[in-house]
């Protein structure tokens, strides 16, 4: 890696786990290049990109393009996701094609995606009607009115695309904590880190880079900057060993629109009610979920026979400290079985799951910290050569390659200064 200038330039990861095993390893490790916000869609497309050329030679990150395919099964759902085709396709995502089976075309015009490399059909596909949808996928529950399918996505393999962003900017990793910082005339001139040895090391330092994610505000108190106006919120994930095979491996990332009924039995739902503690300050809000659930819920085989299932908003009601702890201890019990209820109504074949899933199913999670306008702050920070990397929620390994890529260019001079709000513009949050 070097600077503008030609110098080069030696980057120091410090880490306490190692890299990558505190919320990448956790995520669903997907990526996709479509969002309906106008400075969103340049910084992930550049990311994506940047993602294709890591993955051009040997495709060592694993990185494919089965899409992300949205199911609805109502006519407010179809028209939402109609209106959702519309927009991304307008905001840069590219054409948006309609299948319908008009003239007895059929899917004549509907490309499939590859199971396996990153090149593909680009932009967003429309098809509509049971019949059309069940001769792509199957096992698709035959209520399923439209499918929208956006093609430049799919997912890859994290810790691989950690060693080569590694890799590629020569650097190297020092397994310790950031305890505390020299600075001189504004600027950081050293970084102290306890090692995991117990060693105390200074670092001298041109920069200083916060992508200490979950932990950003942490640091940030250390280097006594102004607070981050940042948000950690639960992320977690099912792992289920698909023994009776309902998902194939080749699917892609599916998800479903519409809001569901969780088809409680009677006598269940008397102990839902029993079963909720949010009264007494705990975190199991069981009594709601007699309600319809909003949509949302998704999966994606991961390999091995196994699917991963999330459904985001059952933890979002769950409060994260300020200092959050790793590993996450406290998922909701019946998170697994909440998963397979709201999915079988895309996938009908998860009901066999409802009263059998195995012990091999499991959960884990980590954080997605956020900013409120759902951008990447990406910006000087704290000191003239202090810099923050992070709050990207959802997209934030798949967005991460741009956001190293431009925080490297504002560390040097040569940023944008355009993709989130700026740290001084504090009134704005």
């Amino acid at each position: 890696m070097r600077r503008r200038g030609g110098a080069a330039v030696r980057v120091t990861l410090v880490e306490p786990r190692a890299p990558l095993q505190a919320t990448s390893q956790f995520s669903t490790e997907c990526y996709r290049d479509f969002f309906v916000d106008t400075a969103l869609v340049p910084f992930m497309s550049r990311s994506v990109s940047l993602l294709e050329e890591l993955a051009e030679t040997d495709d060592a990150i694993n990185l494919n393009r089965r899409g992300y395919c949205f199911f609805a099964g109502s006519d407010a759902g179809t028209k939402a996701l109609e209106r959702f085709g519309v927009q991304a396709s307008s905001f840069g995502a590219g054409p948006l094609r309609r299948h319908d089976g008009s003239a007895g075309r059929g899917l004549a015009e509907y490309e499939r995606s590859p199971a396996n490399g990153f090149r593909g059909p680009t932009g967003l596909d429309l098809v509509y009607g049971p019949e059309l949808i069940q001769e792509i996928y199957p096992f698709v529950t035959s209520k399923a009115q439209v499918m929208l399918h956006a093609r430049r996505c799919g997912w890859l393999d994290a810790q691989a695309l950690g060693r080569a962003m590694l890799t590629a900017s020569g650097g190297q990793v020092l397994r310790g904590e950031v305890v505390g910082f020299d600075t001189h005339q504004g600027a950081v001139t050293a970084v102290q880190v306890q090692q995991n040895d117990g060693v105390a090391v200074s670092l001298k330092c041109d920069a200083f880079v916060n992508a200490a994610g979950a932990w950003m505000e942490r640091v940030n108190k250390l280097l006594e900057a102004p607070p981050l106006p940042l948000k950690n919120e639960v992320h977690a994930k099912v792992i289920l060993n698909d023994v009776q095979g309902v998902i194939p491996q080749t699917a892609p990332f599916m998800v479903w629109r519409d809001q569901v009924d969780l088809d409680w039995e009677e006598d269940m739902k008397e102990f839902l009610l029993e079963l909720d503690d949010t009264a007494t300050g705990g975190m199991v809000n069981s009594a709601s979920w007699l309600a319809k659930q909003p949509g949302g819920q998704h999966l994606r085989p991961c390999g091995n026979g196994r699917v991963l299932l999330l459904w985001e908003h059952l933890h979002r009601h769950v409060p994260v400290p300020e200092d959050p702890e790793m590993p996450i201890s406290d998922f909701l019990e019946m998170y697994p079985e909440l998963c397979v209820r709201g999915l079988k109504e895309m996938v009908p074949g998860l009901g066999g799951y409802v009263e059998g899933l195995g012990k091999d199913t499991s959960v884990d999670g980590g954080y997605y910290t956020v900013m409120p306008d759902g951008r990447p702050l990406v910006s000087p920070h704290g000191a003239s050569n202090a810099y923050v990397c992070g709050g990207m929620g959802t997209y934030g390994l798949m967005g991460s390659p741009a956001a190293g890529a431009e925080c490297a260019q504002e560390a040097d001079g040569r940023g944008s200064r355009g993709l989130s709000l700026r740290p001084e513009e504090e009134d704005k949050w």
